[in-house]
Order: structure tokens, then sequence, then C-alpha cells
């Protein structure tokens, strides 16, 4: 009797093993935070970042704000040239995300092409939490429209980012 208890409990011990090893098997994707971003990597942009807060962020703080920033613009760049919402989903809280899918649907290549060259980012409001940022970002645009000349334009945009996970997302963003 003992020792058909414990040949059950060995043939449920492999079986369960097995399982899991083909369920590992099955999960080749990496996890996104080991993923590598290659449109935050093509981007460049000179950020420079006054708070005006009443809480002021550290030094680390600001410097973690300035690098997500780059990527949310890159981002953006992205979604303004091919309507592609999904690569750069990590950098929108879920309603924003879903308010951009309502409005794009198909990815296209778009003959007009934006980067952003400088930014002015001022925060307005940052969370004791540090978990909340309003900020208003003077940012300078470069054009470019295929075989004609750039067209550089100084713009204002107000965001509030929210951070979560493990870097700051964009909740909401109007133009000034």
């Amino acid at each position: 009797m003992q020792k058909t208890l414990f040949i059950l409990f060995c043939g449920t011990v492999i079986l369960l093993l097995a399982i899991q090893a083909k369920l590992l098997d099955n999960n080749e994707q990496l996890p996104i935070f080991l993923m590598q971003d290659k449109i935050e990597q093509q981007h460049k942009a000179n950020i420079e970042v006054y708070p005006e807060s009443i809480y002021k962020p550290s030094t680390n703080q600001i410097q973690t704000l300035q690098n997500d920033y780059m990527a949310i613009w890159a981002h953006l760049n992205n979604v303004y040239q091919t309507n592609d919402v999904i690569s750069g989903k990590e950098y929108y809280t879920e309603d924003w995300f879903k308010q951009l899918c309502k409005h794009y649907t198909n990815k296209i290549q778009g003959v007009i092409h934006r980067n952003d060259i400088q930014h002015k980012v001022i925060i307005k409001n940052w969370s004791s939490d540090a978990l909340v940022c309003t900020l208003i970002d003077s940012v300078q645009l470069e054009y470019k429209i295929e075989s004609q000349n750039s067209m550089i334009r100084n713009e204002q945009f107000a965001f509030v980012l929210l951070f979560q996970g493990d870097h700051w997302r964009i909740d909401a963003i109007k133009q000034l």
C-alpha cells in the first residue's frame, strides 16, 4: 500500500513538473521591463526642467522624469507619423490609451515627420507622494515634409503625468 502511494505521489510530481516545463517553453516573450524600445533609443532632444511647485522633486526624480519624458515624446512623434498607438502603450495611462485607440485605428506611413528639438519644462505641481506631476512644456518642434525644407515651430503643451509601475505615463495633454 505504501509503495503504491509513493509511486502515485512520484508520478504526480513528475506530471506537474512536465506541465510547468511546457508552460515555460511557450512563454518566450521577454517581460516589458527587459524589452529594448527602439523608438526611444533613436530619439534625442534637449530637456530642461524647472520645478515651480510647492513640493520639489529630488535630483534623481528629475532625472527619471527627463528620461521618461524623452521616451514619451519619442512615442508621441511616432503616433503623429504612423498612427501606431500600440508601440508606446507603456507610456500612456489606461484611460488615455483607450482614448487614443478610439481615434487612431490603422497604422499608416505619413509624409510629415515631426521631431522635438528642445523642451523647457516647468513643473507646476508635484504631488507629495511623487506620483502625480503637472507641467507646462515650451517645445521646439521640427516638421519635415518629404522633398521639401523643414519648418520649426514653437508650441506649448500642458501635461498631466502619473508615475505608474516603473515610469511616468501620460494621463492628459493639451496644446495651449
